[in-house]
């Protein structure tokens, strides 16, 4: 049967180039807080990993950090004296908050960490690295020969031309370290004279001196051919007409005859409710480290894996976090033959769920509803207790499997953090064990009708006793108020039953 999947698609066309081992790539410029819109570079990368590996032939996955990009802005999160460091490489400028070697460094090793916990783990170039150690010399040679074809490439998408002394490299001063530079002559080999604002003229071998970065369009061509790239994607923004990706793919065919690599534009992430795209320096962005404190790591592959590149997606931070935990748990039960659907779907979900998964589970994992995992986690903090409570209602067996005892550890730790960062006030709540206000006459007996029923409550005495105390529904924000110290709060029957009858008569019992 023919290949359906967007990932299988892909993986078919780069299998036509016949290779030994097929090189796949993607890159960021480490400028700022790296977000769930610009991991979707990596995960569209990562998912045609898995296709290709899946058809049997050598893959390697190169993530290039663009390091050796200038500092441009300070973003909204970085103190504003960092604005003496504009025009030095990422690379170069100090860490803010003082934890890695550099500002680049800071953010790389933050995402770093964050992939590796959703099971991505490609082979990092860092860009300072290489351009440092003058490993794309020959590149920058070649294009500097070639510049005036390079200028007559890019005129034709330009409304105004490029100046005549326009150069396709940017030299970083060896005195002050930034950008700011002039080229005055190029001898046709590795040396270049050049004068910085700083008051600095010197000329540099760019042979032996790493201070040379081709300009981003040049670079990116470039680097397809020296790494033999067969495969990289790209955002939106790269992808108009004329744009990056366009001009890009004809100096690499034209200046360095080499064909430019399969390729598949990507859209945009958006966080639900905020809309349009996330910017690290207007502030409105979530970090993938952010996204795996609250989703389970499949989760987070679930949601690239389940959506075509070229389609925008929304990730939840609210309570529709319960309906994405319900349609994954349907995915996966689909997977393991618990859930009818007709055969097309059902072969698209299995599909989405293999490339989900990091490690394949041999049979279906528990799927505690979330919901019900922010309640038990807030009234208990130890997640031992929270396991005992799930064993008592069934919802978990008395022994579980390794993957089980992890993933129900990893859940109740997230529905907290859910509840303790994102959650609606509705689903927030402390048990109060210590008494905090005084009840009326008419609390206290409603109070005394409820200690004596509550060995054998039911919901509908509730109710009656409300009707019986004359507070109808007052009765039950007078409960509330006693357990959370609030008015309103999870099911009153489902809260009793969940903190324990014992535990909530002896704190009634304090009232009255």
């Amino acid at each position: 049967m023919e290949d359906v999947y967007w990932a299988d698609k892909i993986a078919n066309k780069i299998l036509e180039k016949n290779k030994d081992v097929y090189v796949i790539a993607s890159g960021i410029t480490p400028s700022g807080t790296i977000h769930i819109g610009n991991f979707r570079e990596e995960m569209t990368v990562e998912i045609v990993r898995r296709a290709l590996l899946d058809k049997g032939v050598k893959v390697r996955y190169i993530h290039s950090w663009d390091d050796f990009d200038r500092f441009r802005k300070v973003p909204a999160n970085v103190p504003k004296e960092w604005e003496e460091y504009i025009g030095m490489p990422v690379s170069k400028v100090p860490d803010p908050w003082g934890c890695h070697k550099s500002y680049g460094e800071h953010f790389e090793k933050e995402f770093e960490e964050a992939a590796k916990i959703v099971g991505v783990q490609p082979e990092y170039v860092y860009e300072h690295k290489e351009y440092g150690a003058c490993k794309y010399k020959d590149g920058i040679k070649e294009a500097l020969n070639k510049r005036e074809k390079i200028m007559e490439i890019l005129n034709r998408f330009r409304k105004e031309p490029l100046p005549s002394d326009w150069y396709p490299v940017q030299i970083y001063c060896t005195k002050c370290g930034k950008d700011f530079t002039k080229i005055i002559s190029y001898d046709g080999e590795y040396k270049i004279r050049y004068k910085c604002k700083c008051g600095n003229e010197e000329e540099i071998d760019f042979s032996k001196q790493g201070v040379v970065k081709l300009r981003w369009r040049v670079d990116w061509a470039m680097r397809w051919r020296y790494y033999n790239v067969d495969f990289e994607p790209g955002g939106k923004e790269h992808s108009t007409l004329g744009g990056s990706r366009d001009t890009s793919s004809i100096i690499s065919k034209e200046i360095f005859n080499y064909e430019p690599p399969i390729y598949q534009m990507y859209d945009f992430v958006i966080l639900k409710g905020k809309g349009g795209k996330m910017s690290g320096s207007k502030g409105n962005v979530i970090a993938l480290k952010d996204l795996n404190e609250i989703y389970l790591p499949e989760l987070v592959r679930y949601f690239y894996a389940g959506t075509r590149p070229n389609t925008e997606f929304a990730i939840p931070m609210d309570d529709e976090i319960f309906k994405v935990y319900e349609d994954f748990y349907f995915t996966e039960r689909v997977y393991f033959g618990k859930e009818e659907v007709d055969e097309k779907k059902k072969k698209h979900l299995k599909r989405v769920y293999e490339m989900s998964m990091i490690k394949m589970p041999k049979e279906l994992p528990i799927e505690i509803p979330f919901k019900y995992l922010v309640f038990l986690s807030q009234i208990y903090r130890d997640d031992d207790k929270v396991i005992k409570k799930l064993k008592q209602t069934g919802h978990l067996k008395e022994t579980l499997n390794e993957f089980d005892d992890k993933r129900i550890r990893m859940l109740i730790n997230m529905a907290r953090n859910w509840a303790d960062k994102y959650a609606d006030e509705k689903y927030k709540f402390q048990i109060h064990e210590e008494k905090h206000f005084e009840l009326s006459d008419n609390e206290k007996q409603a109070i005394k009708m409820l200690i004596e029923k509550i060995d054998g409550l039911t919901e509908n005495m509730l109710y009656e006793i409300g009707k019986e105390s004359g507070l109808g529904k007052e009765f039950f924000k007078v409960c509330y108020k006693i357990l959370l110290n609030k008015e309103r709060g999870p099911r009153l029957f489902e809260l009793i039953e969940n903190i324990g009858r014992e535990k909530v008569k002896e704190i009634l019992e304090k009232y009255v």
